[in-house]
């Protein structure tokens, strides 16, 4: 099913791309003006006039936007401000000599802003955001659901003997491959983010393995500009239990580092079944930074009810209020300093309390 959504896809995009071709709009243009605009000239002031090109002001790339975002929007989570900020940044400076895409994998339970920061990287790199062609977000139910699909194609194909051998996990590592190189040939700076991988089957990304390391370029692709993030609940608990233990011991959580938690969720990663267990990815060290996202304590999970208490009521709120909230939708971990859920269940919970007392 994944392999025939890319098949199809293309089919489709190469029709679109017959009705509305640039170099089409290039050779009218070359016609009538007897060579005097460049292609990349008519381009940019015709085709990319109305439709999204890989180019400004669709790619903004604005460093400043997303601290501003992280700053604003993320409670309790200072390491992965400062990783993502350096790490992006880094990556866009040197993006025309980048020798390999930049990867990371963001670990961390339920409800600590994985989702969230993956879609503010993708509002300060592009003019529509997630909504923006050049994102390609990968749920685990969609992938699941494909392959649930095929399953089932190939048992009926199975039964006229038009199949004979199949390898779901194999089909599933094709298609992605393919889909990847499609989008880098429209776009190179794609951000890419693979959300839930840790209910998909291991192996699943080890095709990938060759488009992620250093000189990644093939005839035709350059893979080195784009950014591929990883979303996993896997080594949660671990990174919750190591930060109980350094809070324990004196230090305060602001005071962790990347350091303290990166090994943790690599080897979580690794070891924990799901889409990176004995990955080739994790073993051939493509990925860049491991961030962990620490679990929530009630300070952070209030300060959320009070953001979405604002957003959703439009005034502010009180402790009685928040105390409420709390009960309703928030529980603890067995050291009951840490929310199970973080702030993930508050948005819903917060737009009824704001509907029932209007």
């Amino acid at each position: 099913m994944i392999f025939c959504r890319v098949f199809v896809f293309t089919i489709c995009l190469a029709f679109s791309d017959a009705l509305f071709d640039p170099f089409s709009l290039a050779a009218i243009g070359g016609a009538v003006g007897a060579g005097w605009f460049k292609y990349d000239y008519l381009k940019e002031n015709t085709y990319c006039r109305f439709r999204e090109c890989c180019i400004a002001p669709y790619l903004k790339h604005d460093v400043s936007e997303l601290q501003r975002l992280l700053s604003a929007n993320l409670y309790g989570q200072h390491i992965v401000q400062t990783v993502l900020f350096n790490a992006i940044g880094a990556h866009l400076k040197n993006i025309q000599s980048s020798r390999k895409p930049l990867v990371m994998s963001f670990h961390g339970t339920s409800g600590t802003g994985k989702n969230f920061v993956s879609d503010f990287v993708a509002q300060a790199l592009y003019q529509k955001g997630i909504e923006s062609n050049y994102v390609h977000k990968f749920t685990a139910d969609i992938i699941i659901f494909d392959e649930l699909v095929m399953n089932q194609v190939c048992n009926i194909l199975r039964q006229f003997r038009y199949v004979f051998f199949f390898n779901l996990i194999t089909t599933f590592q094709f298609s992605l491959a393919a889909g990847i190189k499609k989008a880098i040939k429209d776009c190179p700076y794609s951000l890419f983010i693979f959300d839930e991988i840790e209910k998909l089957k291991p192996g699943v990304f080890d095709a990938i393995v060759n488009l992620l390391d250093h000189h990644s370029s093939l005839k035709g692709y350059d893979f080195s500009k784009a950014i591929f993030i990883f979303l996993s609940n896997s080594a949660g608990t671990e990174i919750a239990v190591k930060l109980k233990s350094i809070t324990d011991s004196g230090r305060f959580r602001d005071e962790t580092t990347l350091v303290d938690f990166e090994r943790i969720a690599e080897l979580g990663a690794y070891n924990v079944v799901g889409g990176l267990q004995d990955s080739k990815l994790i073993e051939s060290h493509v990925i860049d930074h491991f961030v962990p996202f620490l679990p929530l304590e009630q300070r952070h999970v209030e300060q959320c009810i009070k953001k979405e208490f604002n957003k959703i009521c439009h005034r502010s709120t009180s402790d009685k209020i928040i105390s409420d909230i709390m009960k309703a939708a928030v529980t603890f971990d067995e050291t009951h300093v840490y929310s199970n859920n973080g702030c993930k269940r508050l948005s819903k919970k917060v737009e009824a309390y704001c509907y029932m007392n209007t």
